[in-house]
């Protein structure tokens, strides 16, 4: 089974916190709702992967790291604490794909044949590169179950037994 295990400097564990997103319910979110969507292995392989901040208002994945650069800018769709979750689970699920497209699909990096530039332009050649839009289809229809779990296990953890 591969499984992954979130991980973060304390800089980035503030900055969360800042952003009213609890670091370790974002952990078990993440490693429930990857067991559930992952193909099943024969090969038992841990991953770590890292949580940065990007001072872009986009967000990053760069094949052969296992980390994820996540826009520092959450107030993108608003300010509300929600929206800000909604932002970085939109951001963190797509990078997020493109990890599981290096790591898991194998995906060659070449096949991403667009800029920087293309990305901050929106070209065609970004936009409709097929591993562009995989990712944004992952990410729209993975956020709300994403979410909820995430509100369900915030909610378990603050319970009195």
């Amino acid at each position: 089974m591969v499984t992954i295990d979130l991980c973060a400097s304390s800089r980035v564990k503030k900055w969360l916190k800042d952003n009213k997103i609890n670091f370790r319910a974002l952990q078990q979110t993440a490693h429930i709702f990857f067991n559930q969507i992952q193909r099943r292995s024969k090969i038992d392989r841990l991953y770590d992967i890292k949580i940065m901040i990007c001072p872009n208002n986009s967000s990053g994945y760069y094949f052969g790291f296992d980390e994820v650069h996540i826009t520092h800018n959450l107030d993108q769709n608003g300010w509300s604490k929600e929206k800000k979750l909604e932002t970085f689970v939109c951001h963190f699920l797509h990078e997020l794909r493109h990890w599981m497209q290096d790591n898991l699909l194998r995906v060659d990096e070449h096949k991403l044949n667009y800029s920087d530039q293309d990305c901050e332009d929106e070209t065609n050649k970004y936009y409709y590169n097929e591993w562009e839009v995989d990712a944004r289809r992952f990410e729209r229809r993975y956020k709300k179950e994403f979410i909820d779990l995430y509100k369900a296990l915030l909610t378990l953890s603050k319970k009195k037994i």
